[in-house]
């Protein structure tokens, strides 16, 4: 393998690792978002369905914003693949992830991938049960 192709694939594997990165700091925000909807709820009892539902639009923000990462992210090791393989009709040190986008799954069929619907679900359902709770509890 020459040193061109190998720059080009650490390049590539640069990129892949922020996205990574970028997928869990943006998982890391939403718990903590999640968690000060609930410490500032606290005071009063009980979280408000308006709370909650806020919450979950800024969830399902996070949410797709972590998909639209990750799809940029399997983009990037399609090009990195490929690279590795030599194909011809790559460019050298091309980072053109578009071009390769429509080979991997779309940011909505990602979303529904276990790596982001197992947190975010699970936060959602979190900020519902704390919003349904006093509905449960006698006082």
């Amino acid at each position: 393998m020459n040193e061109e192709k190998i720059a080009h694939l650490q390049m590539i594997q640069g990129v892949v690792g922020r996205m990574a990165s970028d997928i869990q700091t943006l998982k890391n925000l939403a718990i903590t978002i999640t968690a000060a909807i609930i410490a500032l709820a606290q005071p009063t009892g009980s979280i408000k369905l308006v709370t909650a539902l806020a919450g979950m639009v800024l969830l399902a923000i996070f949410w797709y914003l972590s998909a639209h990462y990750l799809h940029i992210e399997k983009a990037y090791r399609y090009i990195y693949d490929e690279v590795r393989k030599g194909k011809e009709e790559i460019e050298p040190f091309t980072m053109a992830w578009r071009n390769f986008a429509q080979k991997v799954d779309s940011p909505w069929k990602l979303s529904l991938s276990i790596t982001l619907l197992l947190p975010y679900l699970g936060i959602i359902i979190v900020l519902l049960c704390m919003a349904l709770w006093p509905c449960f509890v006698e006082v």
